[in-house]
């Protein structure tokens, strides 16, 4: 999802850290014993420790002051597994903000200096806790630059929507979707038999590893000729029927709709990881792929069925 506007923080709110309130009573303590004392040097490092207090609240404000908070998903994310988020920080004022803390849930992330003018990017992981567009939650921005004495900062709505699919782990106890995956896999169980001669063509997003290349005896005449053959094998088949995930298939007749999400969504990815054709259909949507091929747009559909389930 591309990222929209924010709006602005529903609070901002200065306080005193742990080392603040430490600080604060060293103060006290240095100001009773120059009252006491009446001496004019403890007059003056009470003057002086005060103002360093004050400066670094003038800090913290101005760092957090100005910001503006960006994020969206980088990639379809899965119900219940974290996944990464993109959090842009913008700064515009005419000076720079330095050690701005950003936190989203668990996920905690420092930025030393955003330029004036600017802006950071970076990663944090969010656990999303249901399928569909779910709104991001809002993001923790606070600064506590120079000392560490005060720590300023807000709650900022990004108004992000994150796409997340289904996971696939709803249905692994479910005797009749593990049957149905059986018989999706059924015509794929004989990995690695077969062998013909010649070389197959290349298949977009196919690796390295699903060929097998055998050593060549060029000494042979039927190897090294002009008419020799090339052996090769290869664990990807070539002639193979594509793993059909109906939605309106009778075996997922049983199952409620993020149940049957999930077990179309296990067949799926064992199908990807066993690079093996494969072909999704849900409502008003049909995705075809082979392995990774088209991956992340079958998890996109997944993510869009309806109906959503509500917040």
């Amino acid at each position: 999802m591309k990222p929209g506007e924010t709006a602005k923080p529903e609070k901002i709110r200065a306080r005193l850290s742990f080392s603040g309130w430490i600080y604060v009573l060293l103060c006290l303590l240095v100001g009773l014993a120059a009252v006491n004392s009446n001496n004019n040097v403890l007059f003056l490092i009470t003057s002086l420790l005060l103002s360093l207090l004050f400066l670094s609240g003038l800090a913290a404000i101005y760092n957090i002051s100005g910001i503006r908070v960006l994020a969206w998903g980088q990639s379809v994310l899965t119900r219940g597994q974290s996944g990464p988020v993109v959090v842009r920080v913008e700064n515009s004022k005419r000076l720079s903000s330095l050690v701005i803390n950003v936190r989203l849930g668990d996920g905690f992330v420092s930025i030393p200096v955003i330029p004036p003018g600017s802006h950071r990017e970076v990663f944090l992981v969010w656990v999303p806790p249901r399928r569909g567009r779910p709104y991001l939650p809002r993001i923790s921005v606070s600064s506590s630059f120079p000392f560490g004495f005060v720590r300023r900062g807000g709650l900022f709505d990004a108004q992000a929507r994150i796409l997340v699919s289904p996971d696939p782990y709803g249905v692994i106890a479910d005797h009749a979707s593990m049957g149905k995956e059986e018989d999706a896999f059924s015509h794929s169980s004989g990995r690695g038999r077969g062998e013909w001669t010649g070389i197959r063509p290349y298949r977009p997003g196919e690796g390295k590893a699903n060929i097998v290349w055998r050593r060549l005896d060029w000494q042979k005449r039927e190897m090294g000729g002009a008419g020799g053959q090339w052996p090769a094998h290869s664990f990807a088949r070539q002639n193979s029927k594509p793993v059909v995930l109906d939605w309106d298939d009778p075996a997922f007749a049983h199952l409620d709709v993020e149940k049957r999400l999930s077990a179309i969504r296990l067949i799926l990815d064992r199908a990807a990881l066993g690079n093996a054709a494969w072909e999704l259909k849900v409502p008003n949507r049909v995705v075809s792929g082979m392995g990774k091929v088209s991956y992340e747009s079958a998890l996109m559909a997944l993510a869009l069925v309806e109906p959503l389930p509500h917040p």
